[in-house]
């Protein structure tokens, strides 16, 4: 029996056990769901079991006359939450779609954080990096919750193992910690301020914030003079934007966002980041734009000098205090053929999947490989999204159990749980606290019908006659330019231990010294610095001129009429995206996908704790039960994205949960650029039924 304990020795989150790892365990031990063998979908629509060898020779089949008929745009990857999970696969899935030549490669990335992307695009980037966690002495932290997500750096503060500690340790050295968010978070406990607005204003709080700042003089000249242009721009698209004008938008005391700044413009080691919350609501662009802007006011990164606590292990770099002016990306080619945008960190954005497939052009998407997620769930407005997969030729789903993307799949391949297959820490070489490696070989047998999603990324490509090189890949790094690859042999299938040797090749660490230590290892090494950056001439662009538009537009933005309150989304302490909803610990929480909301609210409209209640938007209603929650503003109900079935019944315990995905649309009320849906900050109006 699969059992685990915590094993603090040598981890540098100490002893710790994750709720999240906890659910993936429950889940293969339960079973009830898994997918022991592939499937192909009948023309009826029901599913018979297959071979997997011979799926694979079918979709490579298919795969070839497409690429040979429409050329390789015609093929097109997601790769979803669990995809994260799986390095060799992730990889290979990379030397996959590069072999090809394809540039549809789409992520969840897109779907939660694309105005990160967007951001760096458009600002650029420090390549010294923010100051981490344990350097910090002053973070404000806007629509995060570490302490429930276990993800967020680098962009928000956190870390990914035990981050109440994380937290409580800051506190502990004297840290003054800002959460921005609508609900009193569990993270919030932390929070030396913690201002509560209406959702959907962050970006009139930052662009105060930086309103402060240059009124007062408190932001950082000597960095903003070195590194940074349009700071008179900047100063001009902020003046609207004064603190008052903010508080009463928002509906926050304005001496908060006057303490905020006040705080940050004071602090050494600044640090400003945001999780998914902006990132889901109206002009999250334009917040994250802003949120980075005042880091870079505050000097939040980190300078020549400055310790850098972790290098890296597999692939040790310096760091340099230098700024990467922004590319833009998104206007160069390829471009989609949808819409005229283009390429965000490598990937297509996500939310323009169904007209990518749709788009009256020859290279549209006409083949579709979802590895490890559950896109036409995950990315909203599903009717519109559903009658575009429909019209795909082929549509392939990797994954453990059946999702509502596997349910409309051609083939649904069954693959292997992170316990069958071989794990190296690629994701999180750069961003744990301190330099650590670990090796994990299987730890029980996999099921015979089942294979690693690498072995299908090589098995397509050995029998379309594709090449592969697999290279040690993670973002911001393009494929043809990384000059250290493995060739792949199209006869011989690769073995997994040896992939994962060949990722340790330029390691501090040999592979066989990590593999003889299978809690992993700490490298002991000479302490790494900040070094001078060997060019000086980057610029960060702090004010744009697409920027000071959306500021513009922004500042004279009337209110929306007719809706009573605004829905954003929560994370689970049990769950990650769409995974382990199902487990019973999860189920046991949240047999349905309840809408939280405040109790005053729920006393003025005469609703009941668990009574049945419709909310409606101007795209859909979903159908739940509503539950108090005094850690919610008035005004505001809280529900969990990725629950339920993708299209409801109108019985929320029958279906499991609630799909919000149903409030939104993809074609209006979009970001521009990365086209954006609005996940957060939903108008909406209630009933009981």
């Amino acid at each position: 029996m699969l059992t685990a304990r915590p094993d603090g020795s040598v981890s540098p989150y100490g002893g710790y056990m994750c709720p999240k790892g906890l659910a993936a365990i429950e889940f293969h031990k339960d079973g009830s769901e898994r997918l022991r063998q592939s499937l192909k979908r009948l023309p009826d629509g029901s599913f018979a079991p297959i071979d997997t060898e011979t799926a694979l020779d079918e979709i490579g089949a298919k795969l070839a006359t497409l690429v040979a008929k429409h050329g390789p745009r015609s093929i097109a990857v997601y790769h979803g939450t669990a995809a994260y999970r799986s390095v060799l696969g992730g990889l290979m899935e990379r030397a996959w779609v590069a072999a090809l030549g394809t540039p549809n490669f789409f992520s969840t990335m897109t779907i939660d954080q694309s105005a990160k992307w967007v951001t760096m695009a458009r600002m650029g980037i420090m390549a010294s990096g923010k100051h981490v966690m344990r350097d910090v002495d002053v973070a404000i932290l806007a629509g995060g919750n570490p302490v429930v997500t276990h993800q967020g750096a680098p962009f928000a503060l956190s870390e990914s193992g035990a981050p109440a500690r994380a937290f409580q340790a800051a506190k502990d050295r004297g840290c003054k910690i800002i959460i921005v968010d609508p609900r009193r978070t569990e993270t919030a406990r932390f929070a030396d301020l913690l201002i509560q607005p209406l959702p959907g204003h962050d970006a009139e709080i930052f662009a105060a914030i930086a309103h402060i700042l240059l009124r007062d003089g408190t932001h950082d000249r000597d960095f903003v003079s070195r590194w940074c242009n349009g700071l008179e721009e900047l100063r001009a698209a902020v003046a609207p934007f004064s603190p008052e004008m903010a508080a009463a938008r928002a509906d926050v005391p304005v001496e908060q966002i006057e303490l905020a700044a006040q705080w940050l413009g004071e602090a050494r080691k600044p640090y400003a980041g945001s999780g998914s919350g902006p990132s889901f609501s109206a002009y999250s662009n334009t917040a994250d734009h802003m949120i980075e802007a005042v880091n870079a006011l505050c000097g939040g990164y980190r300078r020549a000098g400055d310790l850098v606590r972790n290098p890296g292990t597999l692939k040790p770099k310096d760091a340099y205090e230098m700024a990467v002016s922004p590319t833009r990306s998104f206007e160069q080619e390829p471009k989609c053929v949808s819409e005229d945008t283009g390429l965000l960190l490598g990937e297509m954005p996500s939310a323009l999947i169904p007209r990518e497939i749709t788009s009256d052009s020859p290279d549209r998407i006409r083949a579709l490989i979802s590895f490890g997620g559950d896109p036409l769930k995950a990315m909203g407005d599903p009717a519109f999204a559903k009658a575009a997969f429909e019209k795909l030729d082929l549509l392939v789903s990797l994954d453990v159990r059946m999702n509502e993307t596997c349910k409309l799949s051609d083939y649904v391949i069954a693959t292997t749980t992170p316990f069958e297959r071989a794990e190296i820490t690629v994701p999180g070489d750069a961003m744990f606290p301190e330099a650590f490696v670990q090796y994990a070989p299987p730890v029980v047998p996999r099921p015979d019908g089942v294979i690693d999603e690498w072995e299908f990324f090589w098995g397509v490509a050995a029998r379309m006659k594709v090449p592969l090189t697999f290279k040690y890949w993670n973002y911001g790094m393009r494929f043809e330019d990384i000059a250290n690859g493995l060739p792949l042999s199209m006869d011989d299938k690769p073995d997994p231990e040896e992939l994962c040797r060949f990722l340790c090749s330029e390691s501090l660490v040999p592979f066989d010294e990590v593999k003889a230590n299978p809690g992993g290892v700490r490298p002991r090494n000479a302490a790494r610095y900040v070094q001078p950056g060997p060019d000086s001439s980057g610029r960060l662009e702090l004010c744009p001129p697409d920027v000071a538009a959306e500021l513009g537009q922004l500042s004279r933005e009337a209110a929306e009429k007719g809706f009573s309150h605004q829905l954003i989304s929560r994370r689970i302490l049990h769950a990650i995206n769409g995974a382990y909803v199902n487990s019973s610990e999860a189920r046991r929480r949240y047999p349905v996908n309840f809408a939280y909301m405040n109790p005053d609210d729920m006393r003025e409209a005469g609703i009941e704790d668990g009574e049945k209640i419709e909310i409606s938007s101007e795209f859909g209603a979903v159908s739940t039960l509503a539950k108090a929650e005094n850690r919610l503003r008035r005004g505001v109900i809280s529900m969990t994205h990725m629950f339920g079935q993708l299209t409801g019944s109108g019985d929320p315990e029958t279906d499991g949960g609630a799909n919000v995905g149903e409030l939104t649309s993809l074609t209006h009320h979009v970001q521009p650029i990365n086209f954006m849906p609005r996940f957060s900050g939903i108008p909406v109006n209630i009933q009981t039924v």
